[in-house]
Formats: C-alpha cells, sequence, structure tokens
C-alpha cells in the first residue's frame, strides 16, 4: 500500500526486499511515497522548473509542460508483485486523498492508446532520474510489458498540484529482472524567489533621470507587517547613495502589494511600509526626509497579473518616484 504524508489512508512502508537498497541520503516524497516494499532507486529534485506531464486532448492523450517545485522518484517493486496491482493500489490512494483523474490507463488501453511511446523520454529528461540506466531504459524506446500510467491533478491554497505514475516490468536479467518500475512525479505550485538581487546606486540614479521612476524589490518585510527586514539594509544603502549623489532630487517612496486580501487593508498597508522605507533612509542614512514623501497605493497600479504567484511577486514592490 501507500504512505502517503500528506494525503489520508497512510500505511506504514514495509520491508524492502534484502537484494535491493535505497539509494542512501534519498527519501520518499512528503506528499506520495513509495509502493510498500519498493526500493528507490533514483531521487531528484528541483525547486522550480518544468516538466511534462500527461494531459487529455480531443479524448487523446498529450504532453503538457508544467511549471513548479518537481520530486521525482524512481522505485523497483518488491518482488513478486505485478504491475496492475501496483497501479491499482496507486489510483485508489490519490482518489481517495480527493485528486481528479486527468488520464489514466491499464495496459491494454495504453498499447491503443500509444501512451507508452508518448512518454518514453520522460525518464531521460527527469531531474535525477535520468542518470540513473535502468531508469533511462523503462520504457524501452517505445515498449515493455507492463505499462499502466495516471495522471491526476488536485487544487491547493496556491494552485494545482500533480502527480503522475508511469510504471513498467524490468523485462532485464539480475535482481531487478521482473520487477515493477515507478516512475513518481509529483509537481507543487512554486515560484522563483525573488528579491535577491540588489540594484546598485548608479542604476537607481540612471534610471531615475531616464524614466523618472524604478521599481526595487531587495525591500523586504515579514507577511501582513511593515517592519523592514535585516536583508533589505544592502538595498537601503544602495538608494541612499544613489539620492546622496543627486542632492537636489525630490522623491516619491511608493509602497505597492497585490490584490490579495481587503484592499483597505492593503492600502493601509502599503502605505506604512513606504513610510518605514522613508524613515530608516532618513534616520539611518541621512537623506533628508523633507526630500521623500510616502505613499501606499495598494494595488491599484500591477506590472502584471494577480492571478498567479509569479505576477503577485512582481506586483509587491517599492518605487522611487521623482517629484
Amino acid at each position: 500500500m501507500l504512505l502517503a504524508a500528506a494525503l489520508p489512508l497512510a500505511l506504514p512502508v514495509g520491508a524492502a526486499d534484502k537484494t535491493l537498497r535505497d539509494i542512501p541520503g534519498a527519501k520518499d516524497s512528503p506528499l506520495l511515497s513509495r509502493y510498500e516494499g519498493s526500493v528507490l532507486s533514483a531521487a531528484g529534485d528541483d525547486p522550480l522548473g518544468f516538466t511534462r506531464l500527461v494531459d487529455v486532448e480531443a479524448g487523446k492523450p498529450v504532453l503538457r509542460q508544467v511549471e513548479g517545485r518537481i520530486t521525482n522518484r524512481f522505485y523497483f517493486g518488491p518482488k513478486g508483485t505485478g504491475a496492475l496491482e501496483v497501479f491499482r493500489d496507486y489510483r485508489q490512494a490519490l482518489e481517495a486523498a480527493g485528486f481528479q483523474v486527468i488520464y489514466a490507463c491499464e495496459e491494454p488501453q495504453c498499447k491503443k492508446d500509444r501512451t507508452q511511446p508518448l512518454v518514453g523520454n520522460l525518464p531521460r529528461e527527469a531531474r535525477g532520474v535520468g542518470e540513473n540506466a535502468l531508469a533511462r531504459s523503462m520504457f524501452n524506446n517505445g515498449y515493455q510489458p507492463g505499462f499502466n500510467l495516471i495522471s491526476a491533478r488536485k487544487a491547493g491554497a496556491n494552485g494545482d498540484i500533480r502527480v503522475q505514475v508511469a510504471m513498467s516490468v524490468d523485462s532485464g536479467s539480475g535482481a531487478t529482472a521482473g520487477r515493477v518500475q515507478q516512475l513518481l512525479q509529483v509537481v507543487e505550485p512554486a515560484t522563483a524567489r525573488t528579491g535577491k538581487v540588489t540594484v546598485d546606486a548608479k542604476a537607481i540614479g540612471d534610471t531615475l533621470k531616464r524614466d523618472g521612476r524604478i521599481a526595487l524589490y531587495g525591500v523586504h518585510f515579514d507577511t501582513n507587517k511593515a517592519v523592514l527586514k535585516p536583508e533589505s539594509d544592502e538595498q537601503l544603502k544602495q538608494m541612499a547613495q544613489a539620492l546622496g549623489t543627486a542632492r537636489d532630487a525630490r522623491v516619491f517612496i511608493v509602497g505597492h502589494t497585490d490584490n490579495q486580501g481587503d484592499f483597505e487593508n492593503n492600502l493601509g498597508l502599503s502605505q506604512r511600509r513606504a513610510q518605514a522605507v522613508a524613515d530608516a533612509l532618513s534616520t539611518r542614512f541621512g537623506i533628508a526626509a523633507s526630500r521623500m514623501t510616502a505613499r501606499g497605493v495598494a494595488n491599484l497600479a500591477p506590472v502584471a497579473p494577480n492571478d498567479e504567484e509569479a505576477g503577485r511577486a512582481r506586483n509587491r514592490r517599492v518605487e522611487l518616484v521623482l517629484r
């Protein structure tokens, strides 16, 4: 059976066959783990990347590129267990946990749909799995016995969670012969951790001269708070140097939010954040308070759509605007 740390119906993982061993240092996905008694042979994670998963178009399976935090795991099932048994257990666990099956096929339907050739390159493309020779060949360039696949989706607080499990039976020789090979991929919502790059004083000054404004993402606050984080210090320093060089410049310091939450609350929050930046530049870096006017505009001036986190991250910013 399946162990699912974030799913219901969790059961303990049984002892793996002693002829094989898990690779050192790797663990199951925290969302969905192995079929009981399976051995983890390859693993790889990507905090933010792309992969291709099976979707349906006009009733036929197709590959769609998806983005997110990716967990790739490659397992060999316990000796004597069949692919159909493994497949149906995964499907039952996912459906019980509220996942919607996007596409699923058991071996006869998979052959009819030619699903195995469709996904033949996925093991090679999967980070941490493609380096494993057995994983790379698990679909044997288009056909391997015992092929089954399920692709499922579940809505989460920050976007869809996607799970795909493809399997076949190893027809080679040695300890893995006859075992069910399982490629498990989990894709969770994730965005780039922006705000790690500080804009230097010269770039700030040049952009203000050219455009009259500049958006800065190196100023950080805790969620729903207006207290500057220590990692904002370098960006504040560069802002102060730019204003120190342009001694006659007077600026608006404008706080922007995304559209999450109540507008009036965001309006007040953006004003307090803008004022916190002005206060820091004045008290800590010696910029005259009379040269700066703090204004908060909430989400009235977005620079990207707010329907995805990547866009909301761009909208959360502090701007310097020439008065």
